[in-house]
């Protein structure tokens, strides 16, 4: 069974999020403390209670735990003892191994506080930001990552196979698999502008009634756009 948990702030918007997912039951806890985990009374304990070795605890932000990656790492072994899977489902889709191999990762890294900093260390001592992984960065290495990560995607690859052949954490592959989304959009929504003015060129050949070409201008462009973004989805 998948189980959905909520907790502590934003409990709307995580129950909006929980919704669109195939849950069999929801429970919640307004406790924003992490001892809300310990406590007999509290809804947690009661999931527990439902739920039998193998069930999937689902919930919508890593946050919903804890924002310390010690506590994090104590409820996933918690879990494990508990024969139970988690699902984060803002964040790429790991395994409890996968998410206690990322936060041994950032225990051992004081200058990271949490898991969703994550950055590859490329020059020890040297500060990394967001902006080292992107394409407009001025780092040689880092943009041979950079471009190396995004062929990968390309090619369609998935997340957790980049991360182990480039060395790097899976969060770094996911941020850049996003840009490359957003670029990959900005792209398809430049070609269709273009491809309405030439669509509204070539409607004056045949027709001077200025409505028509509004029509077959709009009725191109959502043709284009809609096959593209399906095409997108489905990739």
């Amino acid at each position: 069974m998948n189980i959905g948990y909520a907790r502590g702030n934003k409990l709307n918007q995580q129950f909006d999020v929980l919704e669109s997912y195939e849950l069999d039951e929801i429970f919640s806890d307004d406790n924003h403390s992490y001892d809300v985990f310990q406590d007999p009374d509290s809804d947690y304990q009661r999931l527990l209670d439902y739920t039998e070795p193998g069930d999937c605890l689902v919930i919508a932000f890593l946050e919903v735990i804890s924002r310390d990656y010690q506590q994090l790492l104590v409820f996933f072994n918690e879990l494990e003892d508990l024969e139970l899977d988690l699902i984060v489902l803002t964040s790429p889709e790991l395994t409890l191994n996968d998410w206690r191999e990322v936060l041994s990762w950032v225990s051992r890294n004081d200058q990271l506080l949490h898991p969703r900093l994550i950055k590859l260390n490329l020059k020890p001592g040297k500060k990394q930001t967001k902006e080292t992984y992107s394409v407009f960065t001025r780092n040689a290495e880092a943009k041979r990552l950079y471009r190396d990560v995004m062929w990968q995607l390309v090619g369609k690859n998935k997340l957790r196979t980049i991360a182990k052949q480039k060395g790097v954490p899976v969060e770094t592959v996911y941020r850049i698999q996003q840009e490359f989304k957003r670029v990959k959009l900005a792209v398809i929504l430049a070609m269709c502008f273009f491809l309405t003015i030439a669509t509204i060129k070539i409607t004056e050949n045949f027709s001077d009634n200025i409505l028509i070409q509004i029509v077959v201008c709009v009725v191109s462009t959502v043709v284009i756009l809609y096959n593209t973004l399906s095409d997108s989805e489905q990739q």
